[in-house]
C-alpha cells in the first residue's frame, strides 16, 4: 500500500466513525426533540480557538481546499468556518465535537479518592423543556469517551503514516512538535486550531 493509499484508508475510517457518531447523536436528539433548540444559524457553541486532531484537520483540508486557499475566516470571536449568517461552511466535514454539541453529555472521571464520578452537562439553551439532567437515563445522554478514544487511535495511525512520508520517526516528530500549539510535549500528536487551517494568499 502506498503512503497516499494509507492516508486515504485512515480518512475512510474517520468518515465511518463520523457516520457512527452522527447515527448515535441523531438517536439521542430524537429523545430530546422538544428541548433542543439547535438549528442552522445557531452558533452559540461555535467558539473561536477550537482545536481538532490532525486526522480531522486533514479531512477538512482535502474537502475544502478552495475555501482554505481563497476564502476568508470568520471574524474573531466565532468559529473561523462560520459564514455571514452563522451557518457552518464545512458542515458535512465538521469535527466530531461539533456533531454532539447541544446534546446532554455524560462525563465519567476519577476523583481524588479514586472513585468514579459522573458529571452531566448540556448547552444552556437546551436546559429547559425537559427533565433535569440527573433524571435522564444513561442512554439518553452522550457518553464522552468511547468515540473519542477511537478518534485518538486514528490520529495516531495518520501520524505513523506521515512519519514514514516525512522520513522521520514518531519520536522525532513528537520532540519537534513538543512546543507547538496544542501539544502536550508528552508524545501526543499536537492539535490544530481550526483558524490556522486557512492559508491566506
Amino acid at each position: 500500500m502506498s503512503s497516499a493509499e494509507a492516508v486515504e484508508a485512515v480518512l475512510a475510517s474517520l468518515r465511518e466513525l463520523h457516520d457512527a457518531i452522527d447515527a448515535r447523536a441523531r438517536a439521542i436528539a430524537r429523545v430530546h426533540e422538544k428541548r433542543l433548540s439547535c438549528r442552522k444559524g445557531c452558533s452559540a457553541c461555535c467558539l473561536d480557538g477550537l482545536t481538532v486532531r490532525q486526522v480531522e484537520a486533514e479531512r477538512i483540508r482535502r474537502a475544502h481546499s478552495d475555501l482554505l486557499e481563497r476564502g476568508e475566516p470568520h471574524s474573531e470571536g466565532g468559529c473561523a468556518f462560520l459564514d455571514g449568517d452563522g451557518a457552518c461552511r464545512i458542515h458535512a466535514d465538521r469535527p466530531s465535537v461539533c456533531r454532539t454539541q447541544g446534546l446532554p453529555l455524560r462525563i465519567l472521571f476519577e476523583d481524588d479518592t479514586g472513585e468514579i464520578v459522573e458529571r452531566r452537562d448540556i448547552c444552556p439553551l437546551n436546559l429547559a423543556g425537559g427533565p433535569p439532567l440527573d433524571r435522564l437515563a444513561e442512554d439518553a445522554c452522550w457518553l464522552i469517551g468511547p468515540f473519542e478514544l477511537e478518534l485518538a487511535r486514528l490520529d495516531e495511525d495518520l501520524a505513523a503514516v506521515m512519519a514514514i512520508v516525512d522520513g522521520t520517526s514518531e519520536e522525532t516528530r513528537s520532540v519537534a512538535s513538543g512546543d507547538g500549539a496544542g501539544s502536550t510535549g508528552k508524545g501526543e500528536v499536537p492539535r490544530i486550531a481550526l483558524r490556522d487551517l486557512f492559508r491566506p494568499g
